[in-house]
Order: structure tokens, then sequence, then C-alpha cells
């Protein structure tokens, strides 16, 4: 047991991850890389079926009614492989991500207005399927580095939202 156990949530999420926590995080998404665009399809698709108002965000998915329609969507590929690939560099940052954030934050804030909420939905997601991908790499003490690694960059895509005016 570590001394921040004990700790609120909100204090163990300013210390940030151990180095071994970071590995967990790293090795997964090792895994995850040679195969963005179908982790990142995968992704997309299963946000829009377990939170639908997601899909209306987006003018050039709101034409896609079904699950088939979602899965084969070249465009629905691509987004998913462009979100992966942005939030790759950001954990590869180890939270010293300021430059890969901030021009993220700015558009999701500014131009895109999504909300702090849509990004817990899908960080939420992208940790079952990866599970769902890698069982057998993807356990226990992963699951739990990854999902603190998600809640600290959700934490600091809010706190950017608010620096860019966007209480999202």
């Amino acid at each position: 047991m570590q001394m921040w156990d004990n700790l609120p949530l909100t204090h163990q999420r300013i210390m940030g991850l151990s180095d071994a926590e970071w590995n967990h995080v790293l090795g997964i998404w090792a895994k995850v890389e040679p195969d963005l665009s179908a982790h990142g399809q995968e992704v997309i698709v299963r946000l829009f079926q377990v939170h639908p108002e997601t899909q209306e965000r987006f003018a050039k998915f709101k034409n896609l009614k079904t699950i088939d329609e979602l899965k084969s969507s070249e465009e629905v590929k691509k987004h998913g492989t462009t979100v992966l690939t942005a939030l790759g560099r950001i954990l590869k940052q180890k939270n010293n991500h300021e430059p890969e954030l901030k021009p993220l934050a700015e558009s999701h804030a500014t131009k895109h207005k999504i909300p702090v909420k849509y990004l817990e939905f899908i960080c939420d997601i992208i940790v079952k399927v990866i599970a769902e991908k890698h069982p057998s790499d993807f356990g226990a003490d992963s699951q739990a580095a990854m999902k603190k690694a998600l809640e600290l960059f959700r934490n600091d895509m809010a706190s950017k939202y608010k620096e860019f005016g966007f209480q999202g």
C-alpha cells in the first residue's frame, strides 16, 4: 500500500502516476498502436452506441443510423484513428503533455464544444475496448494505471477548457 492510497481521489490525481504505472500504460499502448484504426473504430462505434447523444456532435456522422453503417464508415474509422493517435502522443509524454494537450483542448473547447463528460465517456470505452482486445495483457494493475492516466488527461483537459472560457 502506498502512502496516497488512503487520500481522497483528488489528492491522488495531483500525485500523478508512478514509474511502474506509466510502464503499465505504455506497455499496453504498445499493443494498441499497431492497429490504431481497428481500436479507434471500435471506440467510436461503441461511444455512439452507448452514448448516442455524442453522435449528435458530429455532423458528418448524423446520417449513420445503424451499427453496420457506423462499422463500415471510413470516416468513423478515420476519426477513431485520429483520436487514438492524439491520445497516444499525450500518454507517451507521461503527464508532461502541455504542448500536445493545449491545441487539443483549445479545439475541443472553442470549435467542437465537447463537454468534459463526453471525454469521460470515451475514456471509459477506451479501457473497455483495450480489455476486450487484449485480455491477457491488460490485467487489473494495467487497467488501474490506464484509468488513472486517462483521468489525469481529462482533468487537464477540463483545466484547459476553463482557460479557454469553456465550462464544458
